[in-house]
Parts: C-alpha cells; sequence; structure tokens
C-alpha cells in the first residue's frame, strides 16, 4: 500500500515503545527484551534492514516454543516522518517511521490512522452541521433566545428584532434575563419557571407594550440530569388569526424536527450492528466484544432472559476471524435429553433404532471452522456435561454409535441467565466444565439499568413494523415517557413484544399512553401473583409470603373469619399464625 499526498492531509502520530532485533533471535530472547523494556512491539532486521514486524501477540502466541527461531510478519510499509499523507483504497497492518537518515524512530498501525482520519472527517461533518444549524436557527419565525442555567443570555437568533423587546437583542447577550423581567420588559418570565420546574413550559407572556407574547422554554440537561441551557422560542400572538395559522405551522414543524432526529439518529447509530444501544453500559459491553472477538477464548455471556444474549454471541462470531464461516446455535434446555446428545454429537448409520439410514452430522460438525453457540448451558444434564468437557479439551467429538474421534475447529460461545457458579457449588454443574467456558464472562445489564436504550430500540422496532406492517404509526409523548418510566422485567423481547402488539390493536396513527396501560395491565394480570428475585431461606420467604398476604386481605376484609374464608384455612389457623406475625413481625 501507499500513503500518498491527497486533499484530506493529517500529521501522523506515531509511537516510540519498540526495539530492533536480528532475525536469527529465538523466541526466549525477544520475549525478555519486550517484557524487560515494557514494549508492545518488535523490528526484525536482517543485514541492517527491516524485515518483518513482531507485535506482542504474535510473540505471546509462540511462548511454547522458546527455544526456536521467533517467527514475524513481513506485511508491513515504512513512512518518513512529518510526511503529509491520506489513505488510499488498500490496507496494512503496521507502518515504520524513519527519519531523514531512514532510522527508524517510531511505528504505527493501520487502525489508528483509520481513526485519526475518521475524528477528522467527523469534525469537518460537525462542524457544516453547526453552520446547517445556525442557517436553519436563523430561518425559523420565532426569535430564539439560549440562556444558562442562571438566566445569563448567552446567545439570540439574527432575526431577533426591535418588535417584541424595543431593543435589538444583540446588545443585551451576557445580561441576566430575569432581571430583565424585573424592569419590567415581560411578565410572567418562562425562564423562570423553566429554571423551578425543570421542564418544558409554554406561557403567554405581556410585553411593556402591551402586546401578547407565545414564550416556550425547552430546558437541556447534561448527563448528570443538571440544568445547563434554556432554549426560549418567542413570538407575537396578539392576533387571533395568526395564531391559528402559526399553530398549524408549529405542527408541521414539530414532525418535520421529529423525522430529521429519527433520520439523525440512524446515522449516528449506522455502525453495522444488529445490536441497537446508546447507553454507556452496552458501550462498555460492545467495546469488550471487539475485543474477545480476536482471540479463541471461550466466552460464556451472562443475562436475564430477553436481554440479547444471543445478539452479542453473534456479534462476536461476525467480528471474529471466523466471520464467514458457520455460526450454529442450539438451545440446550429446548431439546429433551434423550435427542440432545444426537443433536450435538451426531450418530453413525444404525446407531440406535429409528436412527437414519446414512447416520448423521452433529452441530458439532455442522460448525466446525466456525462457532458453536451454546443457549441455556446451565439446562445441560450432567451426563452430557462431561462429553462436552471432552469436546473442548480433546478439541474431537466421537459419534453415537462411532468407533473413531473426529477433530474439530470450533470456537465454543455459551450463554446463560442462570448463576453457574452456585449451581457448581449445588453439584447440578461441573466444575471442571465451569472453569472450560467461564474464561471470558460477558455480563449483558437488563433494560431497566440502561434505560437510554429504550428510545432508541422503539424507534428501531417501529422503523420495523411500520416497514412490515405498511403503517405509519408513532408514539405520543405521554406514551413514550411511560415507555422509559417501565421498569421491564422481560427486558428487550418485552419491550418489542409491547411495541408490536400497541402497533396492531390501536386504530388510530397515535399510538397513547391509555393504549400503553390496556396492554401493561394485561400482562401483570397474566403474570404470577407471587414473584421472587432473589434466592433466601425458604422459611423466611414463607413467613414475609405470609405477612404479605394478612396485610392485604385485611386491609379488604373487616374479620378474620371472613380472611380465614378467602385465604381457605381454618379461622383457628388464622388466628394463630395472626397473632404469630403481630407479636414477631409486627402485623
Amino acid at each position: 500500500m501507499k500513503l500518498q499526498a491527497g486533499k484530506e492531509e493529517t500529521k501522523l502520530d506515531y509511537n516510540q515503545d519498540f526495539a530492533i532485533v536480528d532475525d536469527v533471535s529465538n523466541v526466549k530472547e525477544a520475549l525478555d527484551t519486550m517484557i524487560q523494556n515494557n514494549l508492545r512491539l518488535l523490528v526484525i532486521q536482517k543485514g541492517g534492514n527491516p524485515v518483518g514486524i513482531c507485535d506482542s501477540h504474535l510473540l505471546l502466541m509462540q511462548t511454547g516454543r522458546l527455544d526456536q527461531k521467533i517467527v514475524y510478519d513481513t506485511e508491513f510499509i515504512t513512512i518518513r516522518d512529518h510526511q503529509d499523507f491520506s489513505i488510499s483504497v488498500h490496507d496494512f497492518s503496521y507502518a515504520l517511521i524513519v527519519d531523514g537518515k531512514n532510522q527508524i524512530i517510531g511505528w504505527t498501525d493501520g487502525k489508528s490512522v483509520e481513526i485519526d482520519s475518521l475524528k477528522l472527517a467527523y469534525s469537518k461533518d460537525m462542524r457544516a452541521m453547526t453552520t446547517d444549524l445556525e442557517a436553519i436557527v436563523d430561518s425559523i419565525y420565532d426569535e430564539v433566545l439560549v440562556v444558562d442555567a442562571q438566566g445569563k443570555i448567552i446567545r439570540v437568533s439574527n432575526r431577533s428584532t426591535n418588535n417584541l423587546w424595543g431593543v435589538n437583542l444583540q446588545t443585551v447577550i451576557g445580561q441576566n434575563i430575569l432581571d430583565l423581567e424585573e424592569k419590567g420588559w415581560f411578565k410572567p418570565s418562562v425562564t423562570r419557571k423553566v429554571i423551578e420546574e425543570k421542564k418544558k413550559i409554554s406561557i403567554v407572556q405581556h410585553n411593556r407594550f402591551g402586546r401578547k407574547i407565545l414564550a416556550v422554554g425547552n430546558p437541556i440537561f447534561n448527563r448528570k440530569k443538571e440544568l445547563v441551557r434554556i432554549v426560549i422560542a418567542s413570538r407575537d400572538i396578539t392576533e387571533e388569526t395568526r395564531l391559528e395559522k402559526e399553530l398549524e405551522e408549529a405542527k408541521t414543524l414539530k414532525e418535520q424536527y421529529r423525522k430529521e432526529v429519527d433520520i439523525l439518529r440512524k446515522v449516528h447509530q449506522g455502525n453495522g450492528k444488529r445490536i441497537i444501544y446508546q447507553s454507556e453500559q452496552m458501550k462498555n459491553l460492545m467495546f469488550e466484544v471487539e475485543r474477545v472477538a480476536q482471540v479463541e477464548s471461550t466466552v460464556t455471556i451472562y443475562g436475564e432472559s430477553g436481554v440479547g444474549k444471543e445478539l452479542i454471541a453473534h456479534s462476536i462470531h461476525q467480528l471474529s476471524p471466523r466471520a464467514e464461516k458457520p455460526f450454529i446455535r442450539i438451545n440446550c434446555g429446548s431439546i429433551p435429553e434423550n435427542l440432545l446428545e444426537s443433536e450435538l454429537f451426531g450418530y453413525e448409520k444404525g446407531a440406535f433404532t429409528g436412527a437414519l439410514g446414512n447416520g448423521k452430522k452433529g452441530l458439532f460438525e455442522l460448525a466446525n471452522e466456525g462457532t458453536l453457540f451454546l443457549d441455556e448451558i446451565g439446562e445441560l444434564p450432567l451426563n452430557l456435561q462431561v462429553k462436552l468437557l471432552r469436546a473442548i479439551q480433546e478439541r474431537e467429538i466421537m459419534k453415537i454409535g462411532g468407533t473413531k474421534t473426529i477433530p474439530i475447529n470450533i470456537r465454543i460461545i455459551a450463554a446463560t441467565n442462570k448463576n453457574l457458579e452456585e449451581m457448581v457449588t449445588a453439584g447440578t454443574f461441573r466444575e471442571d466444565l465451569f472453569y472450560r467456558i467461564h474464561v471470558i464472562p460477558l455480563i449483558v445489564p437488563p433494560l431497566r439499568e440502561r434505560m437510554d436504550d429504550i428510545e432508541h430500540l422503539v424507534y428501531h422496532f417501529l422503523e420495523y413494523y411500520n416497514d412490515r406492517f405498511s403503517t405509519k404509526k408513532h408514539f405520543s409523548e405521554d406514551a413514550m415517557e411511560m415507555l422509559n418510566a417501565y421498569k421491564w422485567p422481560g427486558n428487550i423481547r418485552q419491550l418489542q413484544n409491547v411495541t408490536e402488539r400497541a402497533m396492531v390493536i390501536t386504530s388510530n396513527q397515535m399510538i397513547t399512553a391509555n393504549d400503553l396501560v390496556k396492554i401493561l395491565e394485561n400482562r401483570k394480570k397474566s403474570q404470577n401473583p407471587v414473584e421472587v428475585h432473589s434466592i433466601i431461606p425458604l422459611q423466611i420467604a414463607v413467613q414475609d409470603t405470609e405477612k404479605q398476604l394478612l396485610h392485604l386481605a385485611l386491609s379488604k376484609y373487616n374479620t378474620l373469619t371472613k380472611v380465614a374464608e378467602v385465604l381457605e384455612v381454618s379461622q383457628p389457623t388464622i388466628s394463630r399464625l395472626y397473632n404469630k406475625l403481630k407479636n414477631n413481625m409486627g402485623v
């Protein structure tokens, strides 16, 4: 590849943690050099010229043969220091930086250069977007002011004139808008109400010239939910006919803004992945996914049902060197135990009654060279855990009824919603298998712990089902607030289910909070009346349930006789239980 001069040029940043070693060096010598000097890269030279690159990962892969010559990568390029460059259509792994005397002074990698180029392009896009947004704001009919959390005026739109305030607003930048209210310029102050109530406020003001002003204050919060800005849009609504026309224009503008926000959101999420996320928790998880995808270690994905464990597993496969090979999934809890072994390992001709005449390949064989995803591995019977352990350790399997082993080359990814360590303690999961699959644990947080993702997921499902059903439905603001406030015990799967149901059963284009209440209440009624969210001693659980039942029954019925009747126990039992709980637990 070449680095050529071009219009999108930048200066090259490089690393200096490297050493030059001869190509006759063995692995032990190279490893000692790298560790002692805290290096990440070795440059291999022959006859005084660089001939290859060996990074820390490649060197660690050779530690099993310390006395042999180091193996290195010969695909690299050389770049002169301070050279302006742009990336061509080809890719490269490493580049050596040389000075004017052709002495190696540093190195960089293709990914860093690519990221720097993307940052440059993103910076230019942001500047262009800022210019466009300023032009949009200045073209809006309203007068727009931006104030800080204390009311200090920071910016005004160029459209602002003397019509509403009697002065050019450019001259009041830096003043406090609350002070202008005290001077009688207008009343009441929308800024003061937004500061007090921390929400969007719309009010009708009266200015000092006796005209009516519609002022809308929109609060802007930072990630800590602290108020940092207030955007105020104001317009004269003295004439009723003019007000009606402008309200209609506002509705159109609002819908246009909604579409623009949706487009911007899709562009922001356009990373080629099937997983929709915005929260910091998921960003950190996906960072781990990208890292572990490059190694062959076994991964176990933990998470509640419906959080998207299979999508995480598929992402690991897609980001790995095995991406073009098969991705085979099996749910260990959905197949009867007597069939699970044949599904996993296959069988030979005539292995058992009912077997296919030519035998059958198992999922291990079908996944060869690719990835085998064992979903709900906690449901795997103990006898198959032994066989799975052997397949992982020996990298070979034997079919049912077979007499010879079959070598396999696959990556194992497991997933479960159970605590495997507790299962090991209880004796329902083999400890040796646990340590084999628990090399890299990944925990997918439940949706209630990453609420920032809800709105993005909802828009994603809306787009999907609108396209599927040929509709143009959307959620109202109060419906979206309800979706954001709900705890989603069924996680993303439940959110998708509720979105689809709402779109199917509602007849209007807009889905309201009332529509969602009916769906969520029906689900609540269909759930088990008793839920257990953590493991506690059985006796304590029974006592707590009894206490709650008594409280609930006594709040509805006035006598212990009636309580005994509805709880379907004898009156002496209720009396004894009531006295016990009253004395010991404060009923």
